[in-house]
């Protein structure tokens, strides 16, 4: 029996509606973990996004690997110089190296999957619509993740300001499994309009 006329859903709870059918039905596809993180990009595309510990594992292997190699032929420098300047030497090396080798190493993340990427089964893409991040962006993209990164984790945990997200790590075999699937966007057949 109905009380009164139904109420329409605004998209954004119909889209939350509809990710949780999702959930329920890809569980046995995808296993109950990775369901619960189905989510959907702006553009309706589905993703699983990465666990923490595999965007951590990521985020630690690309820092270790970038910024010890900067600090390393810094060190590296200023032992192999007689020069009573040498400690200050190379300290300005490893501080040049520390912006300049995450610039070139973001270029072979363009499509997403630097060395930590692979090794954790993560892939970076843009939030709008799961898309590559792409040559012009790659360089910063790393920069931010081995120098700023750190920060801007404490400062999310702090609650000290709005951290926004441009991009995100997905979880790249589960994706892959949900889109073979044939569930690559959430739309009207899920119960969603899409004026």
């Amino acid at each position: 029996m109905s009380v009164g006329p139904e109420i329409p859903l605004k998209p954004a709870e119909e889209a939350r509606s509809a990710l949780a059918r999702l959930r329920v039905q890809l569980a046995p596809l995808l296993g109950d973990a990775p369901a619960k993180r189905l989510k959907a990009h702006a553009d309706g595309s589905l993703y699983v996004e990465a666990t923490v510990s595999a965007a951590v594992l990521a985020w630690l292997i690309d820092t270790v690997l970038v910024d010890g190699a900067a600090i390393g032929l810094g060190v590296l420098t200023a032992a192999r110089s007689s020069d009573p300047y040498a400690p200050a030497g190379g300290a300005v090396v490893a501080l040049l190296l520390l912006v300049i080798l995450p610039l070139l190493y973001g270029w072979c993340y363009r499509d997403g999957r630097a060395l930590g990427a692979l090794l954790a089964g993560t892939r970076l893409v843009r939030m709008s619509d799961g898309g590559r991040i792409g040559l012009p962006k790659a360089g910063w993209a790393m920069l931010i993740r081995t120098l700023f990164l750190p920060f801007i984790f404490w400062a999310a945990l702090e609650g000290t300001g709005d951290v926004g997200q441009v991009r995100t790590s997905i979880d790249e075999n589960a994706t892959i499994r949900l889109r073979n699937a044939g569930h690559a966007r959430i739309g009207p057949a899920d119960g969603v309009r899409t004026e």
